[in-house]
């Protein structure tokens, strides 16, 4: 067991082997749907954390004391945590959750047709793998 963490003593017994490659293409399927679930992962992030958010801010009554502020400021009379409400805030976070959804996913097909041109151009990125 103790082998599996002491590096040097399974290198030494062992060559060391070196394989290079070149990667000159990305498929652009593949890329959007690593991007479209790299952007749902945001998606979750962005949602989860507009609802804690809200949570903490409802909660402490700090919305409460920042709509007096505003009142106070402005002269106006409005309640602050109404224009906050639940669904207000999650409404927004869903709506900016999905376009980056859209973005993201997009934009990993856009940048994988771009490296598949520049690879074309340069040959490609060259990368050098080892066993140790």
């Amino acid at each position: 067991m103790a082998s599996l963490f002491n590096r040097s003593a399974a290198t030494s017994s062992e060559p060391r082997k070196q394989i290079k490659l070149k990667l000159r293409g990305i498929d652009i399927l593949s890329a959007t749907k690593a991007g479209f679930f790299v952007s749902l992962a945001a998606a979750i992030g962005i949602m989860v954390g507009a609802l804690l958010l809200w949570v903490v801010l409802t909660f402490s009554g700090l919305l409460n004391s920042l709509g007096g502020i505003f009142s106070s400021l402005l002269g106006a009379e409005g309640d602050l945590s109404s224009g906050f409400s639940l669904p207000s805030v999650m409404a927004t976070a869903i709506t900016l959750a999905l376009l980056n959804m859209v973005l993201t996913t997009s934009l990993a097909a856009v940048y994988a047709a771009l490296f598949n041109v520049i690879a074309k151009l340069s040959g490609g990125i060259s990368l050098t793998f080892t066993n140790n």
